[in-house]
């Protein structure tokens, strides 16, 4: 009977605490919601822990001017992790008052910064911005910003019309990552300009990998060329079963 008694007794002490800690924590998460916002002088003397908190709360609250504040002070911070955030939230909120300070940060020495710049970039960019800096990330040592680089550059109207930069563009099919030789041949075709063609056409006899193949019949077919379709025929014959599967559909879809 004692041993029940005292069963009860710690039961109704556990269901005490956990309705005290429970109704202890709800003022918390209100204080919490209701906090002020930050000033930039506040905010640069959080840690960057607390830093990188406070811009993702402003990507998902309403935001105020000092906000804006806070994201330009971010982008030139000390700490690589901070100005990732910031390039993160201006992403999301699709803000280009800071553009020519994201610009300048294609020449930082941190591949994540670069890429995520270059993101930055091709999502708020306008033509009349950092065409050449783009262009000059077409040679980036890391391969996730060179394949930015490219699907960046192909957001300039005016390159596309003008074709400063086809060449260089050409000249890079030796790229030996296939994530960014894909980006290639999409910027090729996306010039729309005939002399790309039988580049490409000659690429097909000499690809690396029947995933590499593909990629250029898929562009290719795009063309709806005469040369493409006599091309996609002949690999119709190939060794290789996928090889022949994807030439047979691309003929069917464009053809």
């Amino acid at each position: 009977m004692k041993l029940c008694q005292r069963s009860r007794a710690a039961w109704i002490i556990c269901c005490a605490a956990v309705l005290f800690s429970t109704c202890k924590s709800v003022p918390g998460n209100l204080a919490l919601k209701s906090s002020p916002k930050l000033t930039v002088e506040e905010f640069n003397a959080l840690d960057w822990q607390r830093q990188v908190e406070a811009l993702e709360a402003i990507t998902s609250s309403n935001r105020v001017r000092e906000d804006d504040r806070i994201i330009a002070s971010a982008l030139i911070d000390d700490d690589s992790a901070v100005i990732v955030a910031a390039l993160e939230t201006t992403w999301r909120l699709e803000r280009d008052d800071n553009l020519p300070k994201i610009i300048e940060l294609l020449d930082s020495t941190d591949p994540i910064i670069r890429w995520r710049a270059l993101l930055v970039i091709e999502k708020i960019g306008s033509d009349a911005e950092a065409l050449e800096q783009v262009a000059r990330m077409l040679n980036d040592k890391e391969w996730m910003v060179r394949e930015a680089a490219y699907r960046t550059l192909r957001t300039y109207k005016k390159e596309r019309k003008e074709k400063t930069y086809f060449y260089t563009v050409l000249f890079k099919l030796n790229e030996k990552n296939p994530q960014v030789v894909a980006e290639i041949y999409r910027t090729l075709v996306w010039y729309d300009d005939d002399s790309a063609w039988p580049y490409l056409i000659k690429r097909s006899y000499h690809c690396k990998s029947a995933s590499e193949l593909i990629l250029v019949m898929r562009e290719l077919a795009r063309t709806k060329t005469r040369e493409a379709q006599v091309r996609l025929k002949t690999l119709t014959r190939s060794q290789s079963v996928i090889v022949r599967t994807e030439a047979t559909t691309l003929l069917s879809d464009y053809f």
